[in-house]
């Protein structure tokens, strides 16, 4: 997730191209998130989504990440939690006024709706030092992102459960710039072949949803795959209330847990190395050159946070299930209006309104030579 550009640094515009693209991604996901089921198209175009926009975004942050612990990684994750404390405040604020909620015994435990992302990064950055002195530190966090959902009590508390899910993501990445293989130019300046193999990728399993959307009972009714691409549920869970075709792997005894154990490795290394895949092959067909596009997507920390008050704010007030109610029309009118949500929130404008509460100083939390250091 980015901030806003700072002028002292040359930015890679594939980079905040990549990120612009996938904060709409976002956006789009979230507004038609309590739709999703009314439509095959909805249903297709969320778990779409919902397949690699996360495991992207994970993946870019991993990308400039370092197991270093210096004073400015120290404030960059301090950061990070000092604005979730303050989105925490801020939407508990919101809920209470207008849908007269109070405080949950889980508040702070379990992170208000989107704010999961922020804890689960500075998760990932505090284990980065620890991760990157095992031999083989990728084995070692698809291991955990795999066996975790065995265990139902990783769960939502503290995003547990989705930071082990995307863990992979964040430390191949990291690994992927700690040793150069995303340096050269058949990445860099990817040619046509491989373009086109990229996008061939991203049209092949957009094609086969649109076919799986088509038949008799459609996608939703094959699987519901998209109880899965939240990875906040264990694998007995997922299989009891979102089975494979009608394959359900929980069973019992000894036999019955291996059963699932195997299933939900099997399903969830799949899903895995899919999100991968096309992660790389949205990172190949991302534009190389700078444009509006590369301005706004040094801000999306910005629409990421403030996004989810606006979608909110749709939703409370009837707009989204309005316009849900117009069948795929409305699912395309909501994309539209989720593109033209994520380009508002990345203006100059906004940034230095809500810069505060999106990016507050913490420099005063720090020892005056620490603070020096951080900037």
């Amino acid at each position: 997730m980015a901030t806003q550009a700072s002028p002292a640094k040359t930015r890679v515009a594939l980079w905040d191209n990549a990120r612009f693209a996938l904060i709409v991604l976002v956006v789009i996901g979230h507004l038609i998130s309590t739709v999703r089921t009314d439509t095959e198209l909805g249903f297709a175009l969320y778990a779409y989504i919902y397949l690699f926009h996360m495991p992207a975004m994970i993946a870019l942050s991993g990308l400039f990440s370092k197991p270093e612990v210096t004073p400015k990684a120290i404030a960059s994750t301090v950061q990070l939690v000092v604005v979730w404390l303050a989105w925490e405040g801020i939407w508990a604020v919101l809920r209470g006024l207008v849908e007269g909620k109070h405080l949950s015994q889980s508040f702070l435990v379990s992170p208000a709706w989107t704010l999961w992302f922020l804890v689960s990064l500075a998760t990932m950055r505090i284990l980065l030092p620890y991760i990157a002195r095992v031999r083989h530190p990728l084995a070692l966090a698809t291991g955990l992102a795999l066996i975790a959902p065995l265990l139902p009590a990783i769960g939502v508390n503290f995003s547990a459960a989705r930071t082990l899910a995307f863990l992979p993501f964040f430390v191949g990445a990291w690994l992927a710039r700690e040793h150069g293989w995303l340096s050269g130019d058949w990445f860099m300046a990817p040619t046509r072949a491989l373009r086109a193999g990229a996008w061939a990728l991203l049209g092949a399993v957009a094609a086969a949803m649109a076919v799986l959307a088509l038949l008799p009972g459609g996608l939703r009714g094959l699987w519901r795959i998209d109880r899965w691409l939240t990875h906040r549920d264990s694998y007995a869970w997922m299989f009891a209330n979102a089975p494979v075709g009608g394959w359900d792997a929980n069973g019992s005894g000894v036999a019955g847990w291996f059963g699932l154990a195997g299933g939900g490795i099997l399903v969830g290394g799949l899903l895995m190395l899919l999100a991968a895949a096309m992660t790389l092959a949205l990172l190949l067909i991302v534009s190389r050159t700078h444009s509006i596009a590369t301005v706004w997507g040094a801000r999306t920390l910005y629409v990421y946070l403030l996004h989810g008050v606006v979608v909110w704010a749709l939703r409370e007030s009837g707009v989204v299930d309005s316009i849900g109610e117009l069948g795929w029309v409305g699912i395309v009118i909501l994309t539209g209006i989720s593109v033209g949500v994520a380009a508002l929130l990345s203006t100059a404008v906004v940034s230095k309104v809500f810069r505060p509460i999106v990016e507050p100083r913490i420099d005063w939390l720090f020892r005056r030579d620490d603070a020096s250091a951080t900037r």
